[in-house]
């Protein structure tokens, strides 16, 4: 005699699934899209939780950027359409996220060669989350002795 199990509802999608007997608190359906929703919560979890999990990820994923150097490069020539839409958020990204008159963006090495050594620059203090306007100093720096 079959027994029954009662029908759940994916935590992904919301449809009923009959969930499988070998696994008593499946929360998912079979469908592909819904096992990818689990994955990505389940990855998004242990990365938050587990240090070694979180710098394996990044050792790979640095490994795979060094082995493809250009694929940045040539996904944006295959699709001009990516780039395109890419370079409009950019810009708004760019227009919300200004400080000081200051425009931050996300790459740290994005600063032009050649910048000066000595001047008078705006310092302005990132802290995420800190409430009220940012502050802001005017400050002078010179060259005390050459390398």
């Amino acid at each position: 005699m079959e027994v029954a199990m009662e029908k759940r509802w994916c935590s992904a999608c919301g449809e009923p699934f009959d969930p499988r007997p070998q696994s008593p608190r499946q929360a998912y359906c079979s469908r592909p899209t819904c096992q990818q929703a689990r994955k990505r919560l389940w990855q998004c979890t242990k990365r938050r939780t587990d240090d070694d999990y979180r710098g394996n990820q990044a050792l790979a994923q640095e490994a795979w950027r060094r082995s493809h150097p250009d694929y940045w490069r040539q996904y944006r020539d295959a699709h001009p359409e990516y780039a395109s839409q890419n370079r409009l958020k950019q810009r708004r990204r760019n227009a919300t996220h200004r400080a000081g008159g200051v425009v931050l963006i996300a790459k740290e090495d994005a600063s032009p060669p050649g910048l000066p050594l000595a001047g008078t620059f705006l310092l302005t203090q990132l802290q995420p989350g800190y409430p009220g306007a940012p502050r802001i100093w005017t400050v002078q720096l010179a060259v005390l002795s050459a390398s």
